[in-house]
């Protein structure tokens, strides 16, 4: 009941307000001599026109002798980058990048392994939505990591198996295993 009146009552108090405002200071102290309309309301409360507002009709386009060419859209290719070929490894060799990467930054490599096979099964050309590589790099990781080591922050390089191996163990050993949350150990 209470809602009902709070709700209402500022309308009505509004509405209140707006028709004895106009009543108690007349229609000229709101209207301020603008014109609204071509008609008003005289002083015995007739509705008379006002015959000094002139409505002038609006110019009409003019036909021309010959027609105008209408502009046709052209395609523009945007560029793209090219990506950058990776180079392809066997699983030998990525296994050998595991160990070599591991004993440089002394992390353990079957922590490594579970990494990369958790993320991307074992496949360092994987790619899912803005991730890729063996380890699952977001492009904003990768460079962030990258930078700390001073290496090429390329986001193409991801895709490297030698490159991810070596910045996942760099990102492993300073004990950031939290950007891998579904798969650290």
């Amino acid at each position: 009941m209470f809602r009902k009146i709070f709700l209402v009552a500022p309308l009505l108090m509004g509405f209140l307000l707006g028709y004895f405002g106009m009543s108690f200071f007349g229609e000229d102290f709101f209207l301020k001599g603008e014109v609204l309309s071509e008609y008003y309301v005289a002083g015995d409360g007739s509705l008379t026109h006002d015959s000094s507002l002139v409505m002038t009709p609006s110019p009409t386009p003019s036909p021309t002798s010959e027609p105008t060419q209408t502009p046709k859209p052209t395609s523009t290719p945007s560029p793209s980058p090219t990506p950058i070929q990776q180079p392809v490894f066997s699983s030998e060799e990525i296994h050998g990048f595991i160990e070599r990467f591991a004993g440089q930054y002394g992390v353990d490599p079957n922590v490594l392994r579970h990494l990369a096979v958790c993320e991307s099964g074992f496949n360092p050309l994987a790619i899912k939505l803005n991730y890729a590589g063996l380890f699952q790099f977001s492009p904003n990781t990768w460079i962030k990591y990258r930078l700390l080591m001073g290496e090429d922050t390329d986001i193409d390089l991801r895709l490297n198996a030698e490159e991810a191996v070596q910045t996942a163990a760099y990102a492993y050993s300073i004990g950031h295993a939290s950007i891998w949350p579904n798969c650290a150990p």
